[in-house]
Parts: C-alpha cells; sequence; structure tokens
C-alpha cells in the first residue's frame, strides 16, 4: 500500500511539473506591447535642401515648391548734367521694388519644371549735391521665365550631382525680347558643406520694334560658385559668387557694347513651421563704376 501510494504522488509530481513547462505563457505577458520610441524621424525637408532649390532636383513628381520674394535694389552712378546755368557732376540713384513669384515641381524621377514671373516699380533720381533735379518713377511686368531641370549624374565617392537646366524667356513687354538658354551646375557634399558650381549660356532673339528700329540683342554667358553650411536641420548659411559676360540690347543705329557684372551673395535660410521657411539675403555688386546691392527675403513654401 505505501508502494502504491509513493508511485502515485510520483506520477502526479511529474505530470505537474510537465504542465508547468509546456503550459503557454499568461495572455497579459504574451500581449505585452513593446516600448514606444520616443520622437520619430522628420519627414519634412532640412534647411540644406531649401537653400538648394535652384540647383539639385529635390521635387519628387507631385510634389511643389513656391518662392514669393520681396527684393529692393540700388544702383549709383556719376554723372554730369547742367544746375544753375553751369555743368556739375551729380549722382544718378536708381531704385527697383520687386516682387517675384516662383514655382516648381517634380514630374519625372529626377526631373522638375518651374516658371516665375516679377513685377517692378522703377525710381530715377539725378541728385546734384542734396537736390533733385530729375526725378521718374515707373511700373512694368517682369519677363516670363520658364524651364525645365534634371539630374544627368548623381553624386558618388570622387564625382559631384550634375544638374541640366534648358530655359526660356517669354517677353511681356515691347522692348523685351525672346531668350532660349542652358545651364549646368555641379554640386558635391562634403559634410556639413556643400560646394556648388555652374555655368549659364543665352541666346536673345532679334526682335523688330514698333518705330521702324531692330532689337538685335546679343548673347550671355554667366559663371557662378559657392558653398551651403548647415548649422542644423533647421537653419543653413549660404554665400555664392558669380559673374556675367553678356552683349547689351542694341538696334540697328546704337550699340551699347559690352558689359561684364560680378556680384556677392549672402543668405540664410530658416525653417518657420512645418514646410514653411524664410531665407533673407544680400547681394552686393563688385563691379563698376557704381555701386549697387541688393537686398531682400523670400519665403519658400513646399507642399
Amino acid at each position: 500500500m505505501t508502494r502504491s501510494i509513493l508511485r502515485s504522488r510520483r506520477w502526479l509530481a511529474l505530470s505537474c511539473t510537465l504542465w508547468l513547462c509546456l503550459a503557454p505563457a499568461p495572455a497579459q505577458a504574451q500581449d505585452k506591447p513593446q516600448d514606444k520610441p520616443i520622437g520619430e524621424a522628420p519627414d519634412e525637408r532640412n534647411a540644406e535642401d531649401i537653400f538648394l532649390r535652384s540647383q539639385r532636383v529635390l521635387l519628387a513628381p507631385g510634389q511643389v515648391v513656391l518662392d514669393f520674394g520681396q527684393f529692393y535694389s540700388r544702383s549709383d552712378t556719376l554723372q554730369l548734367a547742367v544746375a544753375d546755368n553751369t555743368v556739375q557732376l551729380g549722382t544718378q540713384e536708381r531704385s527697383v521694388f520687386t516682387t517675384a513669384l516662383i514655382g516648381r515641381i517634380g514630374i519625372f524621377n529626377e526631373t522638375e519644371v518651374y516658371a516665375g514671373a516679377a513685377f517692378h516699380h522703377l525710381d530715377n533720381r539725378l541728385v546734384i549735391g542734396t537736390v533733385d533735379v530729375a526725378s521718374t518713377g515707373r511700373g512694368l511686368v517682369g519677363d516670363v521665365n520658364i524651364g525645365v531641370r534634371r539630374t544627368v549624374l548623381r553624386e558618388g565617392a570622387g564625382r559631384p550631382d550634375i544638374i541640366a537646366s534648358i530655359d526660356a524667356t517669354i517677353p511681356t513687354r515691347d522692348d523685351s525680347v525672346h531668350v532660349l538658354g542652358g545651364s549646368l551646375v555641379f554640386v558635391k557634399s562634403i559634410d556639413p558643406v556643400v560646394l556648388f558650381a555652374g555655368t549659364s549660356y543665352s541666346h536673345g532673339f532679334p526682335r523688330d520694334l514698333a518705330e521702324g528700329t531692330r532689337l538685335a540683342p546679343g548673347n550671355a554667358v554667366s559663371v557662378s560658385l559657392g558653398y551651403g553650411l548647415a548649422l542644423n536641420d533647421r537653419v543653413a548659411i549660404s554665400t555664392a559668387a558669380s559673374g556675367a559676360f553678356t552683349r547689351a540690347a542694341f538696334t540697328e543705329d546704337v550699340n551699347t557694347g559690352r558689359a561684364e557684372t560680378f556680384s556677392l551673395r549672402f543668405a540664410l535660410t530658416s525653417a518657420l513651421a512645418r514646410s514653411l521657411y524664410i531665407e533673407p539675403s544680400v547681394t552686393m555688386g563688385l563691379s563698376g563704376p557704381g555701386q549697387s546691392f541688393t537686398m531682400g527675403v523670400t519665403v519658400p513654401y513646399s507642399f
């Protein structure tokens, strides 16, 4: 009897042990969720991408960036004028207030189209000492610029991004002409700095004016180089130097000859809110004979 009881207890103990080992875990232990990650990776563009919007192709098909800008330009040149029955040296002051709107939209992989237009208000003053000898002002609608930009080579080890563009200018006034051009831009990232350089060429087509003269613009070549530095995801600074070598428009009787201009631009790009940025900039003219500068602010919005 005793052996039978001991044998029964051994089988009971073995059965309990097997049940504990093979039984499923309690429901609350199985369904316990993992700890959620703190924060999420941002899906909006950083400031470095935004300041490169005119250099690189950054938009996927269907994505859009709109730029609204306000700029003030001023240039002063010395000029001889007659005042008080004498020839005196005066200052020709030319001021331009510009409102610009530019839109970019991605259409294919690594391809985007863009279009832009502007409205200008011009003021001209001839000043001798503290006296305004002459003053004029007028407003005009700027020409419409359209184009397409595509990445032809992606950045890799030892090579930069290469971006090609073709653009055209459609005149909105009788004293401007159709222009067709193209450009190449090279962009290389060396964290945290981005280097870029580009060259462009444009050709203006002759146009007959209403008074019987012929507007026959020449060709224009421009070069630029600069860098951008991302201070963090929300702020980036950039500097660019550019030079333009153009033949100004001329009529059959009057040729204004060649013009060479050089400038230096400083800008800061900062995020204001989700998909909304602000970019103040200052551009200083480096070529004479007068002095010139442009300052303004651009507000890019991406969606």
